[in-house]
């Protein structure tokens, strides 16, 4: 398989894991500006895309001010992207002149206070879909500074900002799904005492119609909310991130796959499991490749036939065959929601076959 990374968009790479966790108050601000002050920004072409991040400095008077923020170049669409820049910029300086207002108040009481400012960026992910945060970090005074994360998610073939409910089919309860495995990682952290989080009425419900999030570096989607919206100070920024044998059956398809040269949609897509292995939908890639699939149920074995060739694969189990040889992949073979999937190795390892990413980042299946 060639050595690429392979990124499968808004359908694709879905993890689960956890996220760090701050003790104190004190700590979080600690946190916060160490973050700040070490950005993970890029000023580099984005994937095949053509679009770059480059970063603009806001220079304040007030001392202990420090403001760069992202600029996005070269969208396909001027006009939207004059917009988004305009809206990441006019956000940073109201809350610049919104602490600069309170600066010139506090000065008239007299008080020696150091009062700081910073605002920062970092890259989530630099494909197909460009998501990035923006830290906003003001101290005037009292035992902790304030902080705020806006999340931006961009399509970058489209060139339009894309929302949660955007990554998934259309009448999907992708609410419930997401809201039950929210509760679970809350319980699982709570039980085990990683975290702290509001209970009762103050605790978390569901997510709501504009909810944060982003796309991490890896493909995984990553649910995200304030400091204080569903936990204490102590706990950071909840990040919950989802795993794609959750979603995968109501994901959205958007980007394609090419299969013997015909470029396809899957209808279940592929994904990344916990351990980082992309995952195919078996049948629905066989028969592109025109083979016959069949289901033994006594046995949980997922067969495929063309002509004298025959492979399959054993759900729950790293367990494959071709022919009469036993083939072991780096991952079980998954049943979800009454589909098979197996790694995408499969193809090379088991069939044969060949898989190259083309320039587009797009997978092409050859057999």
């Amino acid at each position: 398989m060639k050595k690429e990374v392979i990124l499968l968009g808004l359908a694709g790479g879905l993890m689960l894991g956890n996220v760090s966790l701050a003790k104190s108050g004190e700590d979080i601000d600690a946190y916060i500006r160490k973050e700040l002050n070490n950005p993970l920004s890029i000023n580099a072409e984005i994937g095949a895309n053509k679009a770059k991040i480059s970063t603009e400095t806001i220079k304040s008077d007030i001392d202990n001010v420090d403001i760069e923020i992202p600029v996005i170049k070269g969208l396909k669409d001027g006009v939207y992207q004059e917009q988004l820049n305009y809206i990441i910029k006019r956000t940073a300086e109201k809350d610049l002149n919104q602490f600069e207002k309170e600066v010139e108040e506090l000065k008239k009481l007299g008080i020696e206070w150091k009062p700081e400012m910073k605002i920062g960026h970092q890259i989530k992910s630099e494909e197909d879909i460009l998501s990035f945060a923006i830290t906003t970090y003001s101290y005037t005074g009292g035992a902790n500074g304030m902080s705020r994360r806006d999340y931006y998610n961009i399509d970058v073939k489209e060139n339009k900002t894309i929302r949660l409910e955007d990554l998934f089919k259309e009448n999907s309860d992708f609410k419930a799904i997401i809201n039950d495995e929210i509760n679970r990682q809350i319980k699982e952290e709570m039980d085990t005492g990683k975290k702290t989080y509001f209970e009762g009425d103050d605790g978390f419900k569901s997510i709501k119609d504009d909810q944060s999030f982003y796309i991490n570096e890896n493909g995984n989607l990553v649910v995200a909310f304030q400091l204080y919206e569903i936990a204490p100070r102590s706990s950071g920024y909840p990040e919950f991130k989802i795993s794609g044998e959750r979603i995968v059956h109501i994901l959205k398809n958007l980007k394609p796959v090419i299969i013997n040269g015909k470029k396809i949609k899957l209808q279940n897509p592929m994904f990344k499991s916990e351990k980082g292995t992309i995952m195919m939908p078996l049948a629905e890639v066989a028969k592109a490749l025109g083979f016959e699939v069949t289901w033994d149920g006594k046995n949980r074995v997922a067969n495929i036939n063309k002509g004298p060739i025959s492979a399959g694969a054993y759900i729950g189990k790293d367990k494959y065959y071709f022919s009469k040889a036993l083939i072991y992949l780096e991952e079980e073979a998954k049943l979800i929601k009454g589909r098979t999937y197996v790694p995408i190795s499969f193809i090379e390892r088991v069939l044969q076959g060949q898989i190259i990413i083309n320039e587009d980042n797009i997978i092409n299946i050859k057999y």
